[in-house]
């Protein structure tokens, strides 16, 4: 009998078990694949070490700050990285500090001066409502906090209602109250090329990471704290089973008591916290008998974000001329033609996502290499015929997927002359590869969606579920990643720890 069981080793799941393990609980942590971390690991190829998820993170001092808390006395240093949109009519870096990137814009857009200081202004007002929210709105806390934050709710009446009056509004229909030009819509509603869907306060939330708090990428890698947290956890007790599906959550009287994994193993256990997928493990690992029937709906119809096609190269940089990459992380689009962007294979038409990934690390490069990343999104639909299996394939795919890839490639090398020829390590990842090896639904890749017309779920957080004594943590215990992908997966983590450790799940 176990005080916790952990359905998944990912960095919301690492965080809680190690917070609890150091406060003397037994833990238990389940992982279904070979390795802990989830997509926060890496993998190596010939020398040079791939992202298999997040290439960078916000909010380093939420990241320090948790670990301090569980018991990590080492140091940790970040650098940011900037990012950069190359487009038929923009190349901007908009990771720049908010006041400088808005005069870049009235620079750019000189027309549009007196609709840009507009726009800045009243998004600037939303995203000082929300940029401490995790500090003082009762949606995003639990336990004392939280009761604290409901006490004081008062004080806080003019965020409130900012935060209400913009949390219904589409980013669209506000910036086409003071813009008209297309692009830049575009690039202020969605950091990049596309329509802009997400709510105004969403869209402060990204802001808000992205030019005023920063990206970083931590001094010891992305996956060297999932290692961290590991010793830890283990140091104190804690017991991993690596290769350990769970197949089902069992529940008496409305209350979780254990579970069972795909071999046939049961384990009992006073708390079950599920770092995975939302959508499976409430739709496949509970009998629905025990959900009501409007939260299952709610979850069914909310929808993910979607997939992508990943290429990564392992390149000889002098046979490439990597000069129109002026930041780590460039966003490319060399045709913008709404008719045909349907056309999911018509690269030219897609935002490209190219990092340079080996600038922040000769780590993860051998000596004199660099190594690009190259993501592009791509619908599940199409891949999903060529899925016989878990992990299994029709044949052909491994050419069809290299195909794309070539051609992707190709796309790319219009503004990165010489790529091709450079190229001496390649790996692809496609939507099936995020469905079998991340665990995703459908091969999501960034959490719930980000379109505020097709929300069905009411609260932030996602944590505390109609189960008692189940709980989710990572990004999808999140509606919206207020911190980013990576620190708010640690700050659910660490949430969830202290629901388990007060045994108050009224708070």
């Amino acid at each position: 009998m176990y005080d916790a069981i952990i359905i998944g080793a990912g960095i919301g799941g690492l965080t809680c078990a190690a917070k609890l393990a150091t406060r003397g609980k037994e833990v238990l942590l389940l992982e279904k694949i070979h390795h802990i971390g989830g997509t926060s690991h890496t993998f190596n190829r010939k020398g040079y070490i791939f992202p298999m998820g997040p290439l960078s993170f916000s909010f380093p001092d939420v990241v320090e700050q948790i670990l301090e808390e569980i018991g990590f006395e080492g140091e940790l240093k970040f650098q940011r990285n900037h990012f950069q949109l190359l487009s038929p009519d923009i190349d901007v870096i908009y990771s720049k500090e908010w006041e400088k990137f808005k005069e870049t814009l009235q620079g750019l857009f000189k027309e549009e001066k007196d609709g840009i200081e507009m726009v800045f202004k009243e998004l600037s007002i939303v995203i000082d409502s929300i940029s401490k929210v995790q500090e003082w709105h009762p949606d995003y806390l639990l336990g004392k906090n939280k009761q604290r934050a409901e006490e004081q709710i008062n004080s806080y009446q003019e965020q409130l209602e900012i935060i209400e009056k913009y949390d219904h509004l589409s980013s669209r229909e506000f910036l086409d109250r003071y813009l008209s030009n297309e692009s830049l819509k575009r690039l202020i509603g969605s950091q990049g090329t596309y329509l802009p869907v997400m709510s105004v306060v969403h869209l402060a939330f990204m802001w808000n990471v992205m030019s005023i708090k920063g990206i970083w990428f931590p001094s010891k890698e992305i996956s060297g704290i999932n290692e961290i947290l590991h010793g830890i956890f283990e140091k104190h007790g804690g017991v991993t089973m690596l290769r350990t599906p769970v197949k089902k959550i069992f529940i008496n009287n409305n209350q979780a008591t254990g579970v069972e994994t795909f071999d046939g193993k049961k384990f009992a256990a006073d708390w079950v916290i599920a770092n995975a997928d939302y959508k499976k493990v409430i739709l496949e690992m509970i009998d629905p008998k025990e959900l009501e029937k409007n939260f299952l709906k709610s979850v069914q119809k909310t929808p993910y974000t979607g997939s992508e096609l990943c290429v990564y190269l392992g390149i000889a940089p002098e046979k490439v001329d990597l000069k129109k990459i002026r930041t780590n992380h460039l966003f490319y689009r060399s045709v913008l033609n709404e008719e045909s962007a349907k056309d999911f294979i018509d690269f030219a038409n897609k935002e490209i996502e190219i990092c340079l990934w080996s600038n922040n690390s000769l780590n993860l490069v051998p000596s004199g290499k660099k190594s690009l990343v190259l993501r592009v999104n791509m619908p599940y639909s199409h891949w999903d015929p060529w899925r016989t299996g878990e992990k299994k394939r029709k044949q052909g795919y491994r050419e069809y997927k290299r195909e794309l890839a070539e051609k992707l490639i190709k796309t790319v090398e219009e503004i990165l002359p010489g790529l091709s020829e450079a190229i001496e390590v390649m790996e692809i990842a496609t939507p099936l590869t995020y469905r079998d090896w991340g665990q995703r639904t459908k091969g999501s890749i960034a959490g719930w969606g980000r379109d505020v017309t097709k929300v069905r779920l009411n609260n932030k957080l996602l944590i505390k579920t109609p189960i008692d004594h189940l709980l989710m943590v990572g990004i999808y215990s999140v509606l919206e990643p207020f911190l980013g992908g990576f620190p708010v997966s640690m700050y659910t983590g660490s949430l969830a720890a202290e629901i388990v450790l007060t045994d108050d799940l009224n708070i």
